[in-house]
């Protein structure tokens, strides 16, 4: 095991962070009220879409998102600054915390342009909150059982896809706008990785 660890090399946030953690420690003092360490560790799924929409303003939302649709285009490394300040604050991050982290990158790299468009800027500006659909009942956390299904359809002369099933564990889907849902749009549950798809 200590060979393993020796492996590892220590790295050093980069000099810029330092005044942004300050920037962040500020905005904190004056937006977060203090609170015990039992609340501060489940910061992350405190729901407040009126906090979102004030770190919104400040441009730290969508922090890694392009400066077209509304994002502040700094690096990992600053994402990484804001996210320890804020949840060692205990801030009630959870109603932006899917789509900062995880649906508009997905967005920014494999959606369309119309897409990139229509939910990029909504995400930096806090109007448009995301949960996942990945885990259903009898599958779990094995997201290579996936069942449900889109299948490709017609509604009133529009082409698309009609998706059928069932998601758990979908954190604030009661107060979220979209879902990226990992759905089978070919095959059978038993091909495993096999016709897997991501749906808005």
């Amino acid at each position: 095991m200590s060979n393993l660890l020796s492996a590892f090399r220590l790295a050093t946030l980069p000099a810029e962070t330092i005044p942004f953690r300050a920037e962040v420690k500020a905005f904190i003092k004056s937006h977060v009220e203090p609170t015990p360490p039992d609340i501060r560790a489940r910061s992350w799924m405190g729901f407040d879409a009126a906090f979102s929409r004030k770190l919104a303003a400040r441009g730290w939302v969508g922090v890694t998102l392009p400066a077209r649709f509304g994002g502040a285009e700094l690096d990992a490394f600053s994402r990484f600054v804001l996210v320890e300040e804020l949840l060692a604050a205990g801030a009630p991050v959870s109603a932006h915390w899917i789509a900062d982290r995880q649906s508009g990158p997905l967005i920014n790299k494999f959606g369309t342009d119309t897409q990139r468009q229509f939910y990029l800027p909504k995400i930096c500006a806090a109007e448009a909150f995301f949960c996942i659909g990945m885990s259903e009942p009898n599958a779990g956390s094995d997201l290579a059982s996936v069942g449900t299904r889109a299948t490709r359809c017609q509604v009133d002369g529009v082409n698309g896809w009609r998706l059928s099933g069932r998601k758990i564990w979908t954190t604030n889907a009661d107060n979220c706008h979209y879902m990226i849902a990992l759905v089978r749009s070919s095959g059978e549950p038993q091909d495993r990785q096999k016709g897997l798809s991501q749906f808005i």
